[in-house]
């Protein structure tokens, strides 16, 4: 509020004025939570899948109950937990697409191999292909969500670099309420605003790894042999 000019230095806001600096301050950590490069954490969560059962919730309450992510980078299924050295495989994440496709889908297995999430709210649905015959533990890795603030007298941490892009972008949302659309932040504010948050972007930034089709590595030059419908080299 000191920022936009709406206090000054020692001043205090009013109840109201504090109670809406809060709720927006809120929502922007809450939109933040839906952008990737903003979660500086992805939470590893064990769970037990229980014999016949294909769908299971997740969120508060649900059957894996943690907060409902906004999104589930990996899923994997644990082999033989309790073993010295368990095993983990990745599991396939399907889309709506890729599961309407699946003809049969209440195939029963001893190993599950995909997951269809639906991304239901408040609790999400996991649809397991196929029905585990045995219990398995699976471990999903989600993003974890930036913690809120309670109470203007709640003190929250964060990893270096989130101070200050919280109060510069706050100050850009703060702006418009307090005096009008017509408000100029000014170039130090939004310069401060949009560099504070490409910090943190760049070292929750997930790195991409440079991978080559195998045709093009192929010693036969990546030719294809279509009598035979199977690489050149392979005799029709």
């Amino acid at each position: 509020m000191r920022l936009i000019g709406a206090i000054s230095s020692g001043e205090t806001p009013s109840a109201d004025e504090a109670t809406d600096a809060l709720f927006a301050a809120n929502q922007m950590l809450d939109s933040w939570n839906a952008e990737r490069l903003m979660i500086f954490t992805i939470l590893r969560s064990v769970f037990t899948l229980v014999v016949n059962q294909q769908v299971y919730t997740l969120g508060t309450g649900g059957n894996f109950n943690i907060t409902r992510p906004a999104k589930i980078e990996q899923v994997s299924i644990i082999q033989q937990p309790l073993a010295t050295q368990p095993l983990e495989l990745a599991m396939a994440i399907l889309s709506y697409e890729q599961w309407q496709q699946i003809p049969v889908k209440n195939t029963p297995t001893s190993l599950p191999q995909a997951v269809y999430p639906d991304y239901a709210f408040p609790l999400m649905n996991l649809n397991f292909w196929g029905v585990p015959t045995q219990p398995q533990d699976i471990a999903l890795y989600t993003w974890q969500p930036l913690a809120q603030f309670p109470s203007l007298n709640t003190d929250l941490t964060f990893p270096p670099g989130y101070a200050e892009a919280l109060r510069y972008n706050l100050a850009l949302r703060l702006g418009p309420e307090w005096l009008g659309p017509a408000w100029n932040p000014g170039p130090f504010v939004t310069q401060n605003a949009v560099e504070s948050k490409a910090r943190i972007k760049s070292i929750n930034i997930v790195p991409l790894y440079l991978v080559c089709d195998p045709a093009l590595v192929n010693p036969k030059g990546g030719q294809y042999n279509w009598i035979a419908d199977a690489p050149a080299g392979i005799p029709a």
